[in-house]
């Protein structure tokens, strides 16, 4: 993992330990350009613009079968997208940004 304080997806992803952000060739940007411009047609596209909310944990079906399909993939990965929202609503961008880069500072 690497550190990251970037936009946060309304996914709650922690792009510093996604695959695609730490690859060495040709890395992805963050969620601030792979989300807002690419569009995520899953959980983007629902939460942003069509329901206005930043974060899924915001709507009243959270988590609903679409998000919950979603972040069974990011198991895998080490991020569990469910506890991942619990800790946004709770810490908040900052802080929650700030624990996640502690504990890749830890882990290397």
């Amino acid at each position: 993992m690497k550190k990251y304080n970037g936009f946060v997806p309304p996914c709650g992803i922690y792009c510093g330990g996604c695959p695609n952000y730490l690859r060495y060739k040709n890395p992805c940007l963050g969620a601030e350009k792979h989300c807002k411009e690419r569009n995520c047609k899953s959980i983007y596209v629902c939460c942003k613009e069509k329901k206005g909310y930043e974060f899924c944990f915001e709507c009243k079906t959270f988590p609903c079968s679409r998000f919950k399909k979603f972040s069974e993939s990011w198991i895998k990965l080490g991020q569990d997208l469910i506890l991942n929202q619990q800790q946004l609503r709770i810490m908040g961008v900052k802080r929650w940004l700030e624990n996640w880069n502690q504990k890749n500072i830890t882990k290397e």
